[in-house]
C-alpha cells in the first residue's frame, strides 16, 4: 500500500522521535523524465549542526572566521602601502635637509655680512719705510666699523692715491676685526733740475720730494722735455738696467733723443757713450767690466755703444768749422 505524500515514514521501534526532519545539505535532484516511484531511505539522517549565532553574525559581516588569516591579511595591506609611501617619505626628507642647509647659509651669511662682530677695528701696515704706518691708518679710519664682507675696494684706493709715496698695494682681511695692508713704495731713480731746486723722481716720473741738492742721486738732463719724453723714458730704461754698484757712480745722464744717451761717473769724471736704449743690461756688464780694466780706468771716455766692441779713449774735441760767408750780389750802376 502507498503512503501518502506528504506524511512522515512511520518511526522505527527504538530510534528517538523527531519533530521536524533535518535538510539535506545536497540540493534534490530533479529529473527530467517521467516520474518513477519514489523509495523510502531504510535509515534517517542525522539531525543538522546548530551554528552558534555569534559565529554566523561574524560571517554575514564579511569577516574571516580565522583570526591569524585576519592579522596576516592587515600585514600584507600595512607592507604594501608602505611600499607605496616610501618613494614620497623619501622626497620630503630631502626637501627638508636641502631647505635646512640653505637655512643655515643664510643665517651665517647674515651673521658675517651684518654683525658687527666682524666688523673693522684693527689696520695693520706692512712693507712700509719711507710711508709712515700712521698715515696709512689715518687714510683709512673712515673704514673702521665696516663688516669685513663690506669693505669697499673703490674707497680703499681713493683714500689711499693721497699718499705720493705709494706705488702698489695688496689688502688681506683677517677675521674677526683686521685689515692688513701690504705696500710697494715708489723709490727715486734721480733728479730733475728746475731752476734752483732738485726734484726726486720715480721712473713713472711721480715727484717724491724737492731738496737743494741732487741728495746722491743722477741728474737726468732731458732739456725742456717733460717726464712725458722718449729721452726721460730712455734715460729711466738705462739707469734701470745698470748693477747697484755701477749706479751708485752715476752723476749725470744725458739723453736728448733716444739713441743718444750719455754718462758721466762721479769718479775719474768718465765720460760713457751709451748710444741708444737697446741691449741696456748687457752695455752695463760691459761697462762694469771697463771700469774694472787697468787700461781703460785711466781714460775719460768709454763706449759701450757696441757691447761686443768697446772702446776707450781720451776726450777729443771737435773743431768746429768756420762758416762760409755767403755771397751777395752787388748792383753796378
Amino acid at each position: 500500500m502507498k503512503r501518502p505524500e506528504g506524511f512522515d515514514p512511520p518511526t522505527p521501534p527504538g530510534a528517538p522521535k523527531a519533530g521536524r526532519p533535518a535538510r539535506s545539505a545536497a540540493p534534490k535532484a530533479r529529473s527530467v523524465g517521467p516520474k518513477s516511484p519514489r523509495v523510502e531511505p531504510t535509515q534517517t539522517a542525522p539531525p543538522a549542526k546548530v551554528v552558534p549565532l555569534r559565529r554566523e553574525s561574524a560571517t554575514l559581516r564579511g569577516e574571516s572566521a580565522t583570526p591569524s588569516v585576519h592579522k596576516s591579511a592587515a600585514r600584507e595591506a600595512r607592507a604594501e602601502a608602505r611600499r607605496f609611501t616610501r618613494g614620497s617619505r623619501r622626497r620630503r626628507l630631502t626637501v627638508a635637509v636641502v631647505l635646512s642647509i640653505v637655512v643655515v647659509l643664510l643665517a651665517v651669511l647674515g651673521v658675517a655680512v651684518f654683525s658687527p662682530i666682524l666688523a673693522l677695528r684693527t689696520i695693520e701696515v706692512e712693507g712700509n719705510s719711507a710711508v709712515p704706518a700712521a698715515s696709512v691708518q689715518r687714510a683709512l679710519e673712515p673704514q673702521l666699523g665696516t663688516p669685513l664682507a663690506l669693505l669697499n675696494d673703490d674707497r680703499i684706493r681713493s683714500e689711499l692715491s693721497s699718499i705720493i709715496l705709494i706705488r702698489s698695494y695688496t689688502t688681506e682681511v683677517v677675521p674677526p676685526n683686521t685689515l692688513v695692508v701690504r705696500i710697494i713704495e715708489r723709490k727715486a731713480i734721480g733728479v730733475l733740475r728746475v731752476g734752483s731746486t732738485y726734484e726726486q723722481v720715480d721712473p713713472a716720473g711721480v715727484v717724491l720730494a724737492t731738496s737743494g741738492t741732487p741728495s746722491g742721486l743722477p741728474v737726468i738732463e732731458i732739456g725742456k722735455a717733460g717726464v712725458d719724453s722718449a729721452g726721460f723714458a730712455a734715460a729711466v730704461r738705462v739707469l734701470l738696467a745698470m748693477p747697484p754698484s755701477v749706479l751708485a757712480e752715476v752723476a749725470s745722464i744725458s739723453a736728448t733723443t733716444v739713441d743718444n744717451v750719455s754718462l758721466t761717473l762721479t769718479q775719474g769724471s768718465h765720460i760713457i757713450i751709451w748710444g741708444s736704449a737697446a741691449q741696456s743690461d748687457l752695455k752695463a756688464a760691459a761697462l762694469a767690466a771697463l771700469l774694472k780694466n787697468s787700461t781703460c780706468a785711466s781714460q775719460t771716455v768709454l763706449n759701450v755703444t757696441a757691447p761686443l766692441a768697446l772702446a776707450c779713449g781720451p776726450l777729443q774735441s771737435t773743431a768746429t768749422p768756420t762758416p762760409t760767408p755767403t755771397p751777395t750780389l752787388t748792383h753796378k750802376p
